[in-house]
């Protein structure tokens, strides 16, 4: 199972922040109590005399990490949608030089085009388990082989077969780096990162208003609406072929004439 489950990514964003708003808090509320405790107490002057250069370098930590793996995220989307968009427009330059073919030979490359354009729709739900589908690589392997062995005869055709492969080779290409984002998540190590430093973050925070409860709580209030604004960003981010706000393979279908 993957961390965080999968349902949490088709939720609409504000539910998603609620749930991990209120994780977040959770932690922060049992923090809270276990320094308001009166063995707590006892030890609050001691925790109380944290300086700031401890809850500045803890928090500096957190925010790097966060940085990092928002950056990284960030540009995973990015790179998603480039590469959704690449092979549409291959596909869109693949139809343009098939409008040179008439009559049977063009209707068959069509008929391919549709067919690899259902077997990416049917490929899209299941790129970041299952990774690829082997009817959208049938598919493919077809309109290569349609392409090589029915223009090779007459000059026109070679020519044409010799602007065809590339664009063949610009969606086999955009699709195989379709298919490496889509597994290209925020690994449970990562995670784990995260979730240790928030944890040290808020126990630092708590620490240094030990003595102090109405400060120690407006603390942990603020530092728990920024850890959970920050984890919010990457789940969001995280994984752009599933979920709510997800990429969809229209693009695609409809550059491969294949919407409904």
């Amino acid at each position: 199972m993957r961390v965080p489950p999968d349902v949490l990514f088709t939720l609409p964003g504000p539910l998603v922040f609620a749930i991990i708003f209120g994780v977040v808090a959770s932690v922060a509320l049992l923090i809270n109590g276990v320094f308001g405790r009166k063995a707590g107490k006892h030890a609050g002057v001691e925790f109380s005399k944290i300086n700031t250069g401890v809850v500045s370098v803890s928090g500096a930590v957190f925010g790097l990490a966060m940085t990092f793996l928002v950056n990284t995220v960030w540009n995973t989307q990015d790179q998603a949608n480039d590469t959704v968009n690449a092979e549409a427009r291959a596909i869109r330059v693949m139809d343009v030089y098939m409008e040179s073919l008439t009559g049977p030979e063009h209707d068959g490359l069509a008929r391919l085009l549709a067919d690899y354009g259902h077997a990416v729709a049917v490929e899209w739900d299941a790129m970041g388990t299952e990774g690829e589908d082997m009817a959208a690589e049938h598919a493919l392997r077809n309109l290569y082989a349609a392409v090589i062995k029915g223009l090779s005869q007459g000059d026109q055709n070679r020519t044409l077969q010799q602007r065809l492969l590339p664009t063949l080779d610009a969606i086999s290409a955009a699709r195989q780096q379709r298919l490496s984002i889509a597994q290209n998540y925020v690994s449970s190590s990562q995670w784990l990162l995260v979730t240790v430093l928030a944890i040290v973050l808020l126990c630092i925070v708590a620490g240094s208003h030990a003595d102090f409860p109405l400060a120690r709580r407006t603390s942990l209030t603020g530092v728990t609406f920024a850890i959970s604004i920050l984890l919010f960003v990457i789940v969001m981010h995280d994984r752009p072929f599933l979920g709510y706000d997800a990429l969809t393979p229209e693009p695609i279908l409809a550059a491969a004439g294949a919407l409904p």
